[in-house]
């Protein structure tokens, strides 16, 4: 039998999850809006599917989930993937899958805001210890790992500072020391800003891919939509982490998610293309102090971005060469004509936002004075977009 040749991932994207089963003639899969689901035989009404592979209430899945999480197995490397409502319950459900009353979790400062939030706010009112670690940490957090630690949760880059750990250190780290104490821990990482395009989770030792699939896997600014990847030894508890909390993907959510994976790569690369000419832009200009893009030659986290990533995402930071108030930040945003502001990322449009350092912080950019905005480059003309910003830097 000839071995079946490895799909390219442009490929993948284009043509896995699509069972004719459920298309029936159809390019896309069709929205399945069901909550009961029929069942023709008293047989098939018993034999209760505990691996989650068929479709049997609403809540549990649907031909678009189902589509969807194998595309996305497909393209991560992954065993399994659950699709869900949103990013956020994603992080929920990966993260409380393993943690209970007296387990322990070390996060990284550099995490998305409402990832530190969960556990400040939410978990340890039911007895969940955690510590954040520095994004920039290496092989000292094995010194940070205790008997009860249950899982450690990364992101790189970080969100708004764009840190870069040496994640086989961090890594190798990780396995030695819960070998050594005889703990296994459970690692999880947050994969949204480069997905599985151009960083390759599982080929790193990792257990969870999480991915805000809102943002580049939707990719229109259309549709709330979460994606947890597992390995095998962890999706059946992911699995019924959600199912047990009643989170779940809508079919209509999962429809739009396919139909945007369909076109991530050719998105993506246009829009790294568009940002490391923003980004090489942004660096020579005199009213910006940092530009927090790792891609950068001469970015302190380039060397670590260039050995694990093969590519990036279109979002950054800038660091501003003063503090400027509101009212200057009012002439700097309000006047753009091409940039809009908004919360979210990911999508065909550019957003510039002002941010702040998450609570948590308490790495090397702790004690920034300057104003940060967050810019996300879209699909729009490069040269449209430098114009606008430049525009905005003159209002300024």
């Amino acid at each position: 039998m000839n071995k079946q040749k490895k799909k390219n991932s442009k490929t993948i994207l284009a043509q896995s999850g699509r069972s004719q089963d459920y298309a029936r003639g159809a390019v896309n899969i069709p929205p399945y809006r069901s909550s009961t689901v029929l069942f023709n035989t008293l047989k098939e009404y018993k034999d209760w599917d505990h691996e989650y592979a068929t479709y049997r209430y609403g809540r549990l899945g649907s031909p678009n989930s189902l589509a969807l999480e194998e595309a996305y197995s497909e393209l991560s490397g992954a065993y399994r993937s659950i699709a869900t409502n949103s990013g956020m319950s994603a992080i929920n459900i990966a993260i409380s899958a393993f943690m209970e009353n007296g387990s322990h979790a070390l996060i990284t400062e550099g995490a998305y805001e409402p990832t530190a939030e969960l556990f400040s706010g939410h978990l340890s009112k039911f007895g969940v210890e955690f510590d954040f670690i520095s994004p920039t940490i290496g092989d000292e957090i094995a010194d940070l790992i205790k008997p009860n630690t249950k899982i450690v949760y990364l992101e790189a880059p970080s969100s708004n500072t764009f840190e870069v750990i040496d994640i086989k250190t961090v890594i190798d780290a990780i396995r030695k020391k819960s070998k050594e104490i005889g703990n296994e821990i459970v690692i999880l990482f947050d994969n949204t800003w480069a997905g599985p395009l151009y960083f390759r989770t599982f080929e790193h030792d990792i257990d969870v891919e999480i991915q805000a699939a809102t943002k580049y896997v939707v990719g229109h600014s259309d549709a709330m939509l979460g994606i947890v990847a597992c390995n095998e030894k962890t999706y059946l508890k992911i699995k019924n982490s959600a199912r047990n909390q009643g989170i779940c993907a809508e079919p209509d959510a999962c429809y739009l998610g396919l139909r945007g994976l369909r076109t991530m790569a050719v998105r993506m690369e246009a829009q790294f293309e568009n940002a490391m000419k923003i980004a090489s832009w942004l660096d020579s200009n005199p009213m910006v102090e940092t530009v927090l893009f790792p891609p950068l030659p001469n970015s302190e986290h380039f060397q670590n971005w260039e050995k694990y990533f093969t590519g990036g995402g279109s979002l950054m930071s800038i660091i501003l060469d003063q503090k400027y108030e509101d009212e200057n930040l009012e002439r700097f945003f309000d006047g753009m004509e091409i940039f809009s502001m908004g919360y979210s990322w990911g999508g065909f449009e550019s957003l510039a936002t002002p941010v702040r350092i998450q609570k948590e912080r308490k790495s090397s950019l702790d004690q920034l004075k300057n104003t940060l905005v967050r810019i996300h480059v879209g699909l729009e003309d490069p040269e449209d977009l430098m114009s606008d910003l430049d525009s905005a830097f003159k209002r300024l």
